[in-house]
């Protein structure tokens, strides 16, 4: 922003002030004098924007929920409000000084996500309950436009990709710390491993996916230590985080933590070996058209598994095929059966954005149906980052939501096979890895719209974009 610009922003920001001021003097409206707070804000976010995010990553994981604050409405204090204002504020800057760098929205992963935005919209006019669909998506909108769109621009510096990813991993281990530290009063116990991650993460399964994403990170820059040149007191460092992270992880009781981490190692085997990622695509779907045509035999093995989840790592670990009695697992299969069957009602539009806690019930089998199960539909989403949007925006909702992984994931690999940089090489395999274990994770369950989660996902989105418009190097030779 050039210093003719700053001069203006700053009249206009004192003028405003003074008329809220006086405003607030005649009618005795007092309140108004904490404006100079939201001044100073809303100045940072104009002329130190990088600084803010990288603050505000760093405070995600100490942030708070609140289920509800009036009107249904939940909020996270103190990331929602400030996400709010930053992308209200960074609107209004990119405007007035045409700043932003329109090669960003030509590029085909922002193209996807801005037809995802539009659809998602657009769908809120078919919507079951449209005000909760128009809640919802402007919740995911300014998670959007501040995660990766802003993003984007945060990482025009490589370095800052390192900072976003350090700050977040700091500040949860701090998390992981406390609540383990909690855990331990009472024993680790599974039952308590639901809710002792509050009041900072309010479901383990959030805390989990969260710690999970880490995970492969630290491993690939262990791994390629000795080519990136880490020094001693660094590697060091790294062993104790992934030992803190796993041992998050596992008392945390989440078994698709586990599973998103094993796939990311095996893909890990396939990227040393240069498989594309379209081949590792077809190996994935090779792998479901063999489960569709043995479908009959596999179940009738799962179904042999009465482990449920209970105290013990070997026991949970056991429970993770149990199909049968495990309540977890077979609520799964009733949640997802239902998205299905809501989706083959509407197939186009869905019952809308952010409704389908409020439509699954009448969609449930008797089949399906669990001693957890409820007439009332009240607990929860499809439990899948994939069936949720089908039900909730049809089919352009949850195809665009795949083209968005698929460019995001194949960009990440060609770029990674590409260049000779092994620092950006590392960089770019942690955060495919990250991406590829989180939706792994995201079969079984979806957090994508949680305000722990969205920094994480969004911000590895728009890692890739920014290393593919501003990093790559021409090395055809």
């Amino acid at each position: 922003m050039n210093e003719t610009l700053k001069i203006r922003w700053f009249y206009a920001i004192s003028i405003t002030y003074i008329l809220f001021a006086v405003y607030g003097i005649y009618t005795e409206k007092y309140l108004v004098h904490v404006l100079p707070l939201l001044l100073v804000f809303a100045y940072l976010v104009l002329f130190k924007l990088e600084s803010v995010l990288l603050i505000l990553c760093f405070i995600v994981p100490f942030a708070i929920e609140f289920d509800d604050i009036g009107m249904g409405m939940g909020i996270s204090i103190p990331d929602e409000p400030v996400v709010m204002l930053i992308m209200v504020l960074s609107i209004i800057r990119f405007v007035v000084d045409g700043n932003y760098d329109k090669r960003v929205f030509k590029h085909p992963i922002s193209i996807w996500i801005v037809l995802n935005i539009v659809w998602y919209f657009i769908t809120i006019s078919t919507s079951e309950f449209p005000f909760v669909s128009l809640k919802f998506s402007l919740s995911r909108l300014w998670f959007i436009v501040v995660y990766y769109f802003l993003g984007v621009m945060l990482f025009r510096k490589i370095n800052n990709i390192y900072t976003y990813l350090w700050l977040y991993a700091a500040s949860l281990t701090i998390v992981i710390l406390y609540t383990l530290y909690s855990h331990s009063l009472v024993g680790f116990t599974q039952e308590t491993s639901y809710y002792i991650s509050m009041p900072f993460y309010r479901a383990h399964g959030i805390y989990s996916a969260a710690i999970a994403f880490f995970i492969p990170f630290f491993l690939v820059q262990l791994f390629y230590s000795y080519k990136v040149k880490l020094n001693i007191v660094v590697v060091i460092i790294l062993f104790a985080l992934v030992s803190i992270f796993v041992v998050g992880v596992a008392y945390s009781y989440t078994r698709a933590a586990w599973l998103g981490i094993l796939v990311s190692l095996f893909v890990s085997g396939l990227v040393i070996l240069k498989i594309s990622f379209n081949k590792q695509l077809l190996i994935a779907l090779s792998g479901l058209v063999f489960f569709y045509v043995f479908q009959d035999q596999i179940l009738h093995v799962l179904a042999k598994n009465k482990q449920d989840s209970a105290e013990g790592l070997e026991r949970h670990f056991q429970s993770a095929s149990n199909i049968s009695t495990d309540a977890s697992n077979t609520e799964r299969i009733n949640r997802w059966m239902s998205a299905i069957n809501m989706w083959k009602e509407r197939p186009v539009v869905g019952f809308g954005p952010g409704t389908y806690v409020f439509c699954y019930a009448p969609y449930q089998e008797a089949r399906y149906r669990t001693k957890i199960s409820t007439n009332f539909g009240n607990q929860g989403n499809s439990h899948s980052e994939y069936l949720n949007p089908l039900s909730e925006a049809g089919t352009f909702g949850a195809l665009s939501l795949l083209v968005i992984i698929y460019l995001v994931l194949n960009n990440a690999l060609l770029l990674f096979y590409k260049t000779h940089d092994y620092k950006l090489k590392v960089l770019l395999l942690s955060v495919f890895l990250a991406i590829i274990g989180y939706f792994v994770h995201g079969l079984f369950n979806h957090y994508s719209e949680t305000t722990k989660i969205a920094p994480l996902l969004w911000g590895a989105f728009a890692m890739i974009t920014a290393i593919d418009i501003y990093h790559k190097k021409d090395e055809s030779n």
